[in-house]
């Protein structure tokens, strides 16, 4: 017999009742010994009222076997009942009981009207050292339900909230069925160690929530007083009401549709925006999506922290309260900017082929980053390969939320303050911004800091932005892609520095590689920079982007980020890629002209200016005449040094396509190392591209056109082929030891204008480039090191300054030798023992 067959079942409103008695009246009523199913004042199916401070009641009682359906009742009858969900008069609640029945714990709450069973659910208690302070009758209790977690929504995610918990520090598990038989502790361990938290003050509000799939009880406490709500748009989340706001300039019907309801949104006064519309939503709707609407039209929330794939809709979402699983480790110390080596990757492509030796499950996926112990034929690959290596910073290519499907590099920005979900092993919200805390956690664990590729110069398209206000796009196409965004209005200036906070806050992101900065306008640049860095002023935060557009003529480029406005950028730490130094050392990115390492003499000049960091000739932070001129760097760490990145033809196919011949082992792979090695002992901050250590290759089948753009190439391009460390085991030693040397080297670390000046002497002699420099601001003539590039074929001999020397790199690696000969097409550096 159904319970909506039931005649009295026709109340829709709810009634504030006070339970004197609750009972569970079902299909199994009969079977327990009731006169019939479904009876609401059947003395077998009354529950009984908990002593145990919780107010809940609860009953365990053997059903038999079959398929059962239930619902809770007060008072003995049906005039106030509750169903799934909490819901007053709801749908029955489903009961499968195995062959041989089982005995089942009913448990109600008559604060939020839940009823659930253990059958359907967990019991979940938060089970720690507070809970006689709030009405337990002793600490460690797992069968007192006053610290009751819930999960009245059916989404997994268990919950309780109280102001009861006293002033002072405490520790938490969880524990389920009401005894400690199954248990989590920190990072979702079974019995793992006690979850440490503090309560600034009695009073303050305490948020419980347990993760059903991942087992983490994550601990919330109520902080001081901080900035208001008004500090930022998009849906901003507490317990009780959910702040949805949204910039609309031309537009003043404005809705967000949440719970199924649609509510509008009214002009509001919110400090540092304009024209923003605002609806608070009474209701806790953590987790679940909403949707504004502009006009006739639904349009993406630009603020969104989670998004349903494929749709317009956000997820309201609660990320103060996520930590990575284990919580936050230190991050790795940097003492200046100038110490980062940096390497960029792609989260597929570095470990989607099966030689990276990752679980099949993570290959392309966040977490396949950082699974640590993985090798192929005995050799360290991944993250391990990484340390192996010895790169203090990773660069990953776009990996918010982004149009295309993968492979493909990521270029297409849809939601700038999501984790690209192709990217993710999850689906459920929080987990998917758990596990990009987790990856971001684990490099730090590993020694490692993470740079994000961010694209805020253009969009997938303009339908990403354009049915909210096409002010969010330029007049002057500057991208190349046909919608460049236009940093030049206030509110897309400011949206772009929100999410750069957003993502160092929330994330615990260490830095931002911006493409095409040179779309941008110098003066916001800086803004946004110096309020990372003052904001966040222990991270070292590293900034840099190209300062270039996309192949456009800028009628303001006077105002927009180029080698001439760099010095304007110090302030902020901002820096670029000096695509001067790498024309001057390579040549062409897609043409067969070699620069200075295939042994041009007419360029080494540049050579020698890149070597020493492309300094100014004059310090200052003026902006330079020339937009273009090569001496820009106010401090070495303006200046990112590479022959190699995701664009154009690697530094490898470059070399072949130049018809260098040789191979791995001959000119062409001594070139490589030529190169690596100018990168790895200039001034400034190295970085190359995946791969370049083993000599990866992209041309497939002779193809060198798709290796000069794989940007959207399938995996047999792109991906990163492990055995080809194997192959080219030399060449990764070269790169190993020359970031060995760097970081035992301070000479090739100089963190001043000043100290490039004073301590650097750089000559050149031909086509032979040589720097002796000295490691000390006190002595600065006093030179302990020198480094030579000879693009030459023959070796020269070098005069080093008086003292006792040593060679400890040449074109092989590292080197013990007393020998003043500086080898053709090599990097030569000696230095005093």
């Amino acid at each position: 017999m159904g319970l909506a067959l039931v005649p009295a079942l026709t109340t829709t409103a709810q009634a504030e009742t006070t339970a004197t008695a609750v009972s569970v009246p079902g299909t199994f009523n009969s079977e327990i010994g009731c006169s019939g199913d479904w009876a609401p004042n059947c003395g077998q199916a009354q529950l009984t009222a908990r002593t145990d401070g919780s107010g809940a009641w609860s009953k365990t009682i053997n059903i038999p076997a079959g398929s059962h359906a239930y619902k809770a009742a007060l008072n003995n009858s049906w005039a106030d009942n509750y169903g799934a969900n909490a819901q007053y008069y709801g749908a029955d609640i489903p009961l499968n009981i195995p062959a041989g029945g089982k005995n089942v714990t009913f448990v109600y709450d008559p604060v939020t009207h839940w009823i659930a069973d253990d059958v359907n659910h967990k019991i979940v208690t938060a089970g720690g050292s507070f809970q006689s302070e709030i009405g337990c009758a002793a600490d460690w209790a797992p069968n007192c339900l006053a610290s009751w977690l819930k999960d009245t929504d059916g989404d997994g995610i268990y919950t309780w909230s109280t102001t009861a918990i006293p002033a002072g520090t405490w520790a938490v598990k969880a524990a389920i069925g009401q005894s400690w038989t199954e248990s989590y502790g920190q990072g979702g361990s079974p019995t793992g160690a006690d979850i440490g938290f503090t309560v600034p003050r009695t009073g303050s509000a305490v948020d419980f929530t347990y993760n059903s799939t991942t087992h983490v009880l994550n601990v919330r406490t109520e902080q001081p007083p901080g900035p208001p709500l008004d500090g930022t748009l998009g849906a901003l989340y507490t317990p009780t009401e959910t702040t949805f706001r949204i910039w609309s300039p031309d537009s003043s019907q404005v809705s967000v549709t949440v719970g199924g309801q649609s509510h509008p949104l009214q002009p509001a006064d919110v400090s540092g925006y304009t024209g923003v519309y605002q609806a608070v939503v009474p209701g806790n709707w953590k987790n679940q999506p909403y949707q504004f609407r502009v006009g006739n039209n639904t349009v993406r929330d630009p603020y969104a922290r989670m998004v349903k794939p494929g749709t317009t809709e956000g997820i309201v979402m609660d990320t103060e309260s996520i930590t990575p699983v284990g919580g936050w480790a230190p991050r790795p110390v940097i003492t200046k900017r100038e110490d980062a080596v940096i390497y960029e990757m792609n989260v597929r492509s570095f470990t989607i082929d099966p030689s990276s030796g990752v679980d099949a499950a993570k290959r392309g996926k966040f977490a396949g980053l950082t699974q640590t112990g993985t090798t192929h034929n005995g050799v360290k690959t991944g993250i391990d390969h990484l340390k192996e290596l010895g790169v203090t910073h990773v660069q990953l290519l776009p990996s918010f939320d982004f149009n295309s499907t993968v492979p493909n590099w990521g270029y297409d920005p849809l939601n700038y303050n999501v984790p690209e979900e192709q990217f993710s092993q999850f689906t459920a919200p929080e987990d998917r911004v758990r596990e990009f805390q987790t990856m971001v956690n684990e490099f730090h664990k590993n020694g490692i800091r993470v740079i994000m590729d961010v694209v805020y110069n253009h969009t997938a398209n303009k339908d990403v932005f354009q049915n909210i206000t096409g002010k969010y796009y330029h007049q002057t196409e500057l991208s190349g892609t046909g919608n460049s965004l236009d940093d030049g209005n206030p509110m897309v200036s400011r949206m772009i520095m929100d999410s750069l906070r957003y993502w160092v806050d929330t994330y615990n992101i260490d830095g931002f590689r911006f493409d095409l900065l040179g779309v941008h306008q110098y003066k916001n640049v800086d803004q946004w920079a110096k309020y990372l860095q003052s904001s966040f002023p222990d991270r070292t935060l590293q900034i840099h982007g190209e300062p270039w557009s996309g192949g456009v003529d800028d009628p303001q480029q006077a105002q927009k980020v180029r080698y001439g406005t760099t010095p304007a950028l110090a302030g902020g730490h901002v820096g670029v890629f000096n695509g001067a130094y790498r024309d001057a050392v390579k040549g062409g990115t897609r043409d067969r002209i070699l620069g200075y390492m295939g042994g041009s003499s007419s360029n080494a000049s540049a050579i020698a200016l890149g070597m020493r960091g492309s300094p100014l000739t004059t310090k200052s932070t003026s902006p330079l005449p020339n937009p273009w001129d090569p001496a820009f760097a106010y401090d070495p760490e303006q200046t990112i040094n590479y022959v190699s990145a995701h664009d154009d033809l690697n530094i490898w196919d470059k070399i072949t396509y130049s018809g260098v011949n040789g191979g791995t082992t001959g000119r062409a792979g001594q070139m490589n190392r030529f190169a690596a090695g100018m990168v790895l002992t200039s001034q400034g901050i190295p970085f190359f591209h995946e791969g370049d250590e083993f000599l990866h290759s992209k041309v497939v089948n002779g193809d060198y056109e798709a290796a000069k753009n794989s940007y959207e190439a399938g995996d047999n391009v792109n991906a990163v082929q492990w055995g080809e460390k194997t192959t080219n085991n030399a060449t990764f030693r070269y790169y190993k030891d020359a970031i060995t040397l760097r970081k035992n080297t301070p000479a090739l670390r100089l963190g001043t204008w000043d100290a490039v000046k004073a301590q650097m002497a750089t000559s050149v002699n031909g086509s032979v480039v040589t720097s002796a420099i000295s490691s000390r601001a006190d002595a600065p003539t006093s030179h302990d090191t020198v480094v030579v590039y000879n693009p030459t074929n023959s070796p020269v001999n070098v005069n080093l300054p008086a003292g006792t020397w040593k060679k400890v790199l040449d074109t092989n690696g590292t080197t013990d030798s007393t020998s003043t000969t500086a080898d053709g097409l090599a990097v030569t550096v000696f230095k005093k023992p």
